[in-house]
């Protein structure tokens, strides 16, 4: 159950009336917009979809960039640089949410299942309705996923009623600027979609299915330039089979997934989004006796970018390659990369410098695979 409980700052309750999650998030920031508590306006965002298959977005604003508050990258004590690590310690000397302007805080007490979570406008947008969100912020948890925050995450995603809400994660060394746990909440209708391009691209499934009481892994096919990794679940055994799947079962699937990324030291960007009706018709064995599907569950899905850190990408290649960019939305630099780039162009710079290695990736699918029973 989500309950908004309101702040001190009784000037930031827009209304007394109740409600929901989504007006909540919107009017906050609209509030935060008001009050010129924002770096950077989401109105001069510019945007340009570029020629090609892959129906990729680019955006740019003059001030996004220019403005937004840079990150720290504090050398850790004994374990080299930084940028090379996944999972590090909090250094409270650093940058962390406890440090921004209280006015930031839309609300201070979200409680989504046992975690108080903070909503936070991001002043520096990516469009409008950009918040961020910090369970327990006080205790200063590292930007690392858990299973217990990954079931934060989806609880986040499933209190909202819009199609186009989604929760967002880039791990350490995957372009996350602030090592404080938080989730990023977008409204893509505010940024001119109705979807990421990525969410439209065909798959090939690893193992399982949505059926009763199982579990499904599908990759992305070679098609996109970004190796990836789409989980999703049945309902649980004894439901109804065509109804909401098993959040918990997800939730146990995606941690150990996570898991072994941050076991083996892989960076990885993680996408939250709801169930939007069947993708594609199923796929049948021509030599299988089966004229009807099996029903299968309303299951949101579990985007998993692995992929290489940040620091081997080339120096300054024009976009932050971060969740929103390998899902097909990037934010240029600056004009001259905004009104150049192209499609070929955005590929070979992911295929080369972001995206997992096959070899690693095919090894990656092996162990996920043992993972569904």
């Amino acid at each position: 159950m989500f309950q908004f409980c309101c702040s001190s700052r009784d000037a930031k309750s827009i209304e007394n009336e109740k409600k929901d999650f989504d007006e909540e998030l919107l009017d906050g920031f609209a509030w935060a917009e008001r009050s010129n508590l924002l770096r950077s306006s989401p109105s001069s965002m510019l945007r340009r979809k570029l020629d090609g298959d892959l129906e990729v977005w680019v955006h740019f604003s003059p001030d996004h960039w220019a403005k937004k508050r840079k990150p720290e990258t504090r050398p850790m004590e004994g374990t080299g640089p930084a940028s090379s690590s996944v999972l590090r310690p909090v250094d409270p000397e650093a940058f962390n949410f406890t440090k921004i302007n209280e006015q930031e805080v839309l609300k201070d007490a979200l409680e989504v299942g046992s975690w108080s979570v903070s909503v936070l406008a991001c002043i520096s947008p990516l469009c409008f309705g950009h918040v961020l969100f910090v369970p327990d912020r006080a205790k200063l948890r590292p930007q690392a996923l858990t299973t217990e925050l990954i079931s934060c995450g989806l609880q986040l995603l499933t209190a909202s009623k819009r199609s186009d809400f989604r929760v967002v994660f880039n791990s350490m060394s995957g372009f996350a600027s602030v090592n404080h746990f938080h989730y990023h909440g977008l409204f893509l209708d505010h940024a001119g979609l109705k979807r990421l391009p990525v969410e439209y691209m065909s798959r090939s499934r690893v193992a399982g299915d949505r059926t009763e009481g199982k579990l499904c892994c599908e990759l992305l096919v070679e098609s996109w330039f970004c190796r990836g990794l789409i989980l999703s679940a049945g309902a649980k055994e004894g439901e109804p089979p065509e109804g909401a799947a098993d959040l918990d079962a997800l939730t146990d699937f995606a941690g150990r997934v996570v898991q072994f990324l941050q076991e083996k030291n892989l960076a990885h960007n993680v996408m939250f989004v709801p169930y939007l009706g069947e993708r594609i018709k199923p796929l049948f064995d021509p030599y299988e006796v089966q004229d009807v599907p099996p029903p299968r569950a309303a299951s949101p899905e579990i985007y998993i970018f692995p992929r290489k850190p940040e620091g081997d990408c080339r120096e300054d290649p024009g976009f932050n390659a971060a969740i929103c960019e390998m899902s097909g939305l990037l934010f240029a630099h600056d004009e001259q990369r905004f009104n150049s780039f192209d499609e070929d162009q955005v590929a070979e710079i992911f295929k080369q410098d972001v995206s997992m290695d096959g070899h690693d990736f095919d090894d990656l699918i092996c162990k996920v695979a043992w993972m569904i029973p």
